[in-house]
């Protein structure tokens, strides 16, 4: 059972909110480095499971196309 979860596609939980303070506190020793974080794509292959990369692309597709954008 899953529990703790939160937001349109319900799958945010308490916790998940935490880790920006992780990533903080990891990088704070690197200020001279350098880093590049692609967010997108188009494709994510299905696998077995709900809480899947696939299904949770497939909701916000059409969670967007519901809100007009």
């Amino acid at each position: 059972k899953q529990l703790n979860l939160v937001g349109p596609a319900g799958f945010i939980s308490m916790e998940d909110g935490a880790v920006g303070g992780f990533v903080q506190r990891g990088i704070a020793g690197a200020r001279g480095m350098e880093a590049v974080v692609e967010m997108g794509g188009e494709g994510a292959a299905s696998s077995e499971g709900r809480a899947t990369e696939a299904s949770v692309r497939g909701f916000w597709k059409a969670y967007r196309a519901h809100m007009g954008e």
